[in-house]
C-alpha cells in the first residue's frame, strides 16, 4: 500500500507529472509520451498545451516532430483527436479501438456490416493519402447503399468513414496538426506513415496506456483512466494493473477510494510553491480525470466548461483553475486578456502578467507590440 493522498497533494502529483511545476526538458516526443498525449481537437491548442510544459518549446519544432513523423495525429482516446508520439500510438490505439466499435455496432447490425473487415478495407484504400470525401466514395461503390437512410449515433456526418475508421488504424498527414492549420485533413494507414506493422495484444496494449497515463495524471482512479481513454470494460484495465504487478502502488485518496500510480513516481509536498500556468482550450489535464476537483474547483465548472463540451482557456493560480484567458491582435498589438473568477493578489498578478506576456509572444511572433489586460470574468 501507498500513502494517504489529500486533494492538495494530488494536485500538487498532476501538476508535477504533467510538467506545471517544473517545465519538462526532454524531446517532443518524450515529452508528450509521458504526457500520455495531447489534446488536439483544435489545431492550436497542442501548441499552447506543450508551451505550459516543455522548456524552451516553439511552434516549429512541434511542427518537425510532426513531418519527421515522430508525433502523429489521430483519433484515438475518447474518438478525439491527439497528438501522441509515434511509438506510442499502435499501442494507445489498439487499446482504445474497442470502446469506438461499440459505438457503431449496433448501426453496422442493422446494415449487415462487419466493422472489422470495413475497417480492414479502408485502411488498404489509404495506402496513400486521402479527404475523407474520397473514403466515402469508396465505401459507398464498396457497399452500395450501405449508409443512406441510416439512423447515425448523435446525428454525425460521413457514416461510412466514421463507422470503417472506428477500428482505428490511421493518422493525419500534415499539414493536419500544423501550427493554425484548419483544412480538410488527409488520412493514410498508420504502418505506412510510420514504416512498422505492430499488432500489440489488448492487454500488452493497455499495460502500455495505463503506464502513460499515471506517468501523466497518476495517482488517479480506475474510473479516471477509463474516462480519460473512454474504455467501457473495467475488466480491460484491471488485468493489465495485475500485468503491470509490483511495477502498481495504491493509494487512499480523500475520499477513501484507491488511488493507482507507478511505484516508482515520486509525489511532491502538498506546500511545495507551484507557478502560474496557461491551461490550452481543451486542454488534456482538464479532461482527463472522471473527479477534476483536484485541479478544477466545482464551483467554477460552468464557467470552464461550457454545455457544448468545449473546454476554454484557463490560467492556474496555486495548482488550481483560477480564471480564463483569451488573446486578440488588433494593429499589430496582441493583447492578451486575464479574466479571474476572484480577487488576484499584487504579486500573483505580476507573475501572470509575466507568463502571460511571455504567451502572447509565442501565439503572435509577427506582433510589433505586446501588452496584458485584466478584464471580469463572464
Amino acid at each position: 500500500m501507498g500513502s494517504e493522498l489529500s486533494l492538495r497533494r494530488l494536485n500538487r502529483a498532476t501538476l508535477d507529472r504533467q510538467g506545471l511545476l517544473d517545465r519538462h526538458r526532454g524531446t517532443i516526443p518524450d515529452v508528450i509520451s509521458g504526457l500520455a498525449g495531447l489534446q488536439a481537437q483544435h489545431a492550436n491548442s497542442p501548441y499552447v498545451a506543450l508551451w505550459a510544459r516543455r522548456h524552451g518549446q516553439t511552434i516549429a519544432n512541434l511542427e518537425s516532430a510532426l513531418t519527421q513523423r515522430t508525433v502523429v495525429k489521430a483519433t484515438i482516446m475518447r474518438a478525439t483527436l491527439h497528438l501522441v508520439s509515434a511509438d506510442d500510438f499502435f499501442a494507445l490505439d489498439r487499446a482504445t479501438a474497442e470502446a469506438r466499435v461499440a459505438v457503431w455496432r449496433p448501426t453496422a447490425k442493422k446494415v449487415d456490416i462487419d466493422l472489422l473487415d470495413l475497417n480492414a478495407a479502408l485502411r488498404g484504400f489509404c495506402n496513400e493519402p486521402r479527404m475523407v470525401a474520397e473514403m466515402n466514395e469508396y465505401l459507398d461503390d464498396l457497399a452500395p447503399g450501405a449508409f443512406q437512410g441510416v439512423e447515425m449515433p448523435n446525428g454525425v456526418l460521413n457514416s461510412g468513414f466514421r463507422m470503417a475508421s472506428a477500428g482505428g488504424g490511421l493518422v493525419h498527414v500534415p499539414p493536419s496538426g500544423l501550427w493554425k492549420s484548419h483544412g480538410k485533413p488527409r488520412y493514410i494507414d498508420a504502418r505506412i506513415w510510420l514504416d512498422g506493422d505492430p499488432q500489440p495484444e489488448l492487454t500488452e496494449a493497455m499495460v502500455t496506456t495505463i503506464e502513460r497515463y499515471l506517468s501523466g495524471y497518476g495517482p488517479a482512479t480506475e474510473q479516471d483512466i477509463m474516462k480519460w481513454a473512454g474504455l467501457r470494460r473495467v475488466t480491460d484495465v484491471r488485468k493489465a494493473v495485475a500485468a503491470l504487478g509490483d511495477s502498481i502502488i495504491t493509494h487512499v485518496g480523500p475520499d477513501g477510494t484507491d488511488y493507482l500510480d507507478l511505484a516508482d513516481a515520486a509525489i511532491p509536498d502538498e506546500d511545495i510553491e507551484t507557478p502560474p500556468r496557461f491551461l490550452a482550450r481543451w486542454d488534456s489535464v482538464l479532461i482527463g480525470y472522471k473527479d477534476r476537483a483536484r485541479i478544477l474547483p466545482d464551483v467554477y465548472k460552468d464557467a470552464v466548461i461550457k454545455k457544448n463540451g468545449d473546454f476554454l482557456p484557463t490560467f492556474l493560480i496555486d495548482g488550481l483553475v483560477a480564471g480564463l484567458w483569451s488573446v486578440e491582435t488588433v494593429d499589430d498589438e496582441a493583447v492578451l486578456s486575464l479574466a479571474p473568477f476572484s480577487e488576484v493578489t499584487k504579486g500573483v498578478r505580476t507573475a501572470l502578467e509575466v507568463e502571460g506576456e511571455d504567451l502572447a509572444r509565442y501565439l503572435e511572433p509577427e506582433a510589433a507590440n505586446y501588452d496584458v489586460v485584466w478584464t471580469s470574468a463572464p
